[in-house]
């Protein structure tokens, strides 16, 4: 789904719509099995494909005294953990690097917490239109209810989704990921050290 295979085609085939569509189809006719069907059950009823309970979304930040969108509301930047940094153990590093950056720097930061759910991004891929929209309605309210303008993640796929597909929701918002502010705060001196090694 990454349009590599457009990219490189000779003849222009649009691969990735024939398999959208293709997928969205086997959705409809309720034909899809597998982890793959399992995976939207778990993001339709715990918000995300992992199948975690919703209340641990917060779970990996035990410790490192995170701001909320409700403990900051004045925060500069949003930043959207992504479920895999969520649950996963191994993505769960990066983000408890991440914050301890963020908070070395001072970066007025926030996250949603319990509230933040997936972007859908694995929901559409795999087909399921509706859940996919349903998803991203909710998310962009939850952002304009916090009257969030920037997000910074450390989620490709939440980049893409945020930045490239929530717009048609009404979600405009200034969408970076964590690498591109993390190389802005060096360039700053606001992270100790870490200036020499980009220059």
């Amino acid at each position: 789904m990454c349009q590599a295979c457009v990219q490189e085609c000779p003849v222009l085939i649009g691969h990735v719509d024939l398999i959208s569509d293709l997928r969205r189809h086997l959705v409809g006719e309720g034909q899809i099995a597998g982890s793959p069907a399992k995976a939207m059950v778990h993001i339709g009823k715990q918000f995300n494909p992992y199948g975690r309970p919703a209340a641990d979304r917060l779970a990996w930040a035990e410790g490192l005294q995170v701001p909320t969108a409700e403990s900051n509301p004045d925060f500069d930047y949003l930043l959207w953990v992504g479920c895999a940094a969520a649950f996963d153990p191994r993505a769960q590093k990066v983000a408890r690097a991440l914050v301890q950056l963020f908070q070395e720097a001072k970066v007025n930061f926030a996250l949603l917490g319990r509230e933040e759910r997936c972007t859908g991004d694995t929901a559409r891929r795999l087909g399921d239109e509706f859940l996919f929209h349903e998803l991203a309605q909710a998310n962009v309210e939850t952002l304009h209810r916090h009257k969030v303008e920037k997000i910074v993640t450390p989620c490709p796929h939440c980049f893409n989704t945020l930045k490239n597909e929530y717009p048609q929701f009404g979600g405009k918002f200034q969408v970076q990921h964590h690498s591109q502010l993390l190389e802005e705060l060096v360039r700053a001196g606001r992270i100790a050290g870490a200036h020499k090694a980009v220059e």
